[in-house]
This record gives structure tokens, sequence and C-alpha cells, in this order.
């Protein structure tokens, strides 16, 4: 029986403004939690993701020094803010009907927690979707892709601290309120679930010496998790025809074996997940996710009215991102590691080819 994508389907593709826009210090962008990552051409395949992990106070220090020398490629991208009309022409050529990208934060509130938006980042926003609707691209905004103000961070702790569910909550009212008639897909976290791998740039929370790593990253996934309720709730009062999702990293797990712990130990992994997903569409935490706390000693700090309003302003779509499968075992130090992927911990899968990095390629 053969299928077919439907006439209107949104074919497209994604970038994010960390990715490529470069202009970091141009009309009045802050520094973001992405700007802050060094390029080591040296380091070894096999720790190259240990890069999520690494980040440290005084790297960040540094970072915010103008005469620093290190080599900061978020900051450069591929310099779309000045081509962005040639990119989008491109774009079009290619048959794109949507394109996937974010608002960097720091163009709109530099620090994050100002008042009063910077003029020249919602302009130039402006100008990027009226590209895009030229050609008849639909926009399909990211309001938060790994951009959190770096201020945010050195000042207030990141997203353990509640009080930056309400600077996201400006950012999100003020570009909703501006874009309102140019776009109408929104997605309010990219990969919230990656708060499990990289702290850093999901949460803002430094590693290096965190007395209680796993509480503050799931008090901070519970403020996103607030925020994004609230701005899902404001975007569909101001678009009533707007589609808000929520956005995950998805790896497909199997088990390695037949072995019935294996197995289980898959259920569990996975779960780890799709808990973040069950959250924002179902409206509610699952009790496998309560059980998950429970193990991990996190107790979180839950408000009146953060669980209604979590279940009263569920999401209109799930999206995913898909880079990988990967093994599951629960006696993983007996198998050998995929040390090509990029996610640490997954047991290399017998039946699949491996690429010349050592990243499994599966159909």
């Amino acid at each position: 029986m053969k299928s077919y994508f439907p006439k209107d389907f949104l074919w497209g593709g994604a970038t994010a403004a960390n990715q490529v826009e470069g202009g970091s210090d141009i009309d009045g962008k802050g520094l973001s939690v992405s700007d802050v990552y060094i390029f080591d051409g040296d380091m070894p395949k096999e720790h190259w993701t240990d890069q999520w992990h690494m980040m440290t106070h005084k790297q960040v220090e540094e970072a915010q020094d103008p005469e620093s020398k290190k080599y900061y490629p978020k900051r450069h991208g591929v310099d779309f803010y000045h081509h962005f009309k040639e990119d989008i022409r491109l774009f079009a050529e290619m048959g794109f009907k949507t394109y996937r990208m974010s608002i960097a934060w720091t163009r709109i509130f530099p620090k994050g927690d100002e008042l009063v938006p910077n003029e020249a980042g919602l302009a130039f926003y402006d100008a990027v979707f009226d590209e895009c609707l030229k050609y008849g691209i639909e926009p399909l905004v990211s309001l938060s892709h790994y951009e959190m103000p770096l201020y945010l961070v050195t000042h207030y702790g990141g997203w353990p601290n509640r009080q930056i569910i309400d600077f996201y909550v400006r950012f999100a009212e003020t570009v909703v309120d501006r874009y309102r008639d140019k776009v109408k897909y929104w997605v309010t976290f990219n990969e919230i679930n990656c708060v499990k791998h990289h702290p850093y740039v999901s949460v803002g929370i430094i590693e290096e010496g965190h007395p209680h790593i796993e509480q503050d990253k799931y008090q901070g996934a519970h403020h996103q998790f607030v925020a994004s309720a609230k701005a899902t709730a404001y975007i569909h009062r101001v678009i009533p025809d707007a589609q808000v999702g929520c956005m995950i990293s998805y790896q497909l797990l199997t088990p390695y074996s037949c072995d019935p712990d294996d197995i289980q130990k898959t259920v569990e992994q996975q779960r780890t997940s799709l808990f973040f997903s069950d959250v924002q569409a179902r409206g509610y935490y699952p009790a496998y996710a309560k059980r998950m706390f429970e193990e991990k000693s996190v107790i979180l700090a839950i408000e009146d009215g953060d669980l209604a309003v979590i279940r009263e302003n569920p999401v209109d779509f799930i999206s995913f991102s898909y880079y990988m499968s990967s093994a599951v075992s629960a006696h993983p130090e007996r198998l050998e590691s995929a040390v090509g992927n990029l996610i640490t911990g997954g047991i290399k899968n017998p039946y699949l080819p491996s690429s010349k990095w050592g990243w499994q390629i599966d159909p």
C-alpha cells in the first residue's frame, strides 16, 4: 500500500541562531551560553562529547574578556546576520516550504533581565521573516535553542532560579506580539530533554564543583515546563490559529540482547527522555517520572499553580531531532561502546556499519 504526503506538507530545513548568525557583538547583542564554547581541534574523538561537561567558571570568566585570544566558533557561524537574504533565496531554490530557526534571546534582551527590548534585534528578525514569506516559506520558530543570556547564568544561576521564568515569558511575549502576523508555528524549547547531557547550555548550570547537580537539573527543567506552558497559553491567546510544539532529542534505543535485564534497562533509559514530552503534551508528570525523582533523591520545589498551568496548556505537537540509534545493556562494562556517537555511553551495535569516525549508521 502506497502512502502519500499531503500537498501542504512542510518540507524544509533547520538552523539555530547560535549555529549560523555570527554578529555576536553587533547591534546590541549580548553574550549567550553558546558564545562561551571554544573550539579545540586537538581533542581526541573519544573525548569530544566531554566538551558539554567541561565548562568551568574560569572559562566563562575568560570568555567575557574582550581581549581573550581563544576562538569561539558560535560567535561567527556562517554570518547569516549579513547574508540571510541570499541564504533564504537558496532555501527557496531548494524547494523549502518551511524554515525552522530560532530567535537569539540575547538579540532581544542582551542580558535577559531588561525591561525594554533591543529594537535592532527585533528589526533583524522582522527582515528575516519578511524574506521567508516573500518566497512562501513558513517560519517555524524556536524561542530557546541553547541561547540563554550568559548574564542569567553568572548573576542568577540559570534556570534553577525561578526568576528566569518571568524573564523568559517577557521575552516570549515580546516576540509573539511583534511577529504575530508573520509566525504561526512555534517551539518553546529546543531539545528540552538534553538537560540530562549538557546542563550548561540547557539550563545554565556550570557542573564544576556543583554539590547537587541532579537536583538542580530537574528543578531547572520544571521551571522550563512552567515557562513553556505560560508561553503556550500566551501564543494561543494572541494568535488563535497558531500551533505550539515541544521538542526533544530522540534516540532510538534497542536492547543489546533478549536478556530481560537489557530490556528493562532500555525501557528505563528511554523514559528519562520521553517524560519531557509526556509532561508537555499530556500536561502532567507521569508516575514513572516521580519514581525516577525518588531514585535520584530529587525533590522538586513546585509552587501553587505550577501543575495547573502545565495541565491547562499542553502543546499542539511533538517534534524531535534524530541523530542516531543506540544499543542498551545492563552490563555495558563488558561491551564495546560507540565512541564516535554524539552521546557517550551507548553500546556499539554489532549489526550496524560505522563511519570512519565511529558513528554507527542505522537505516
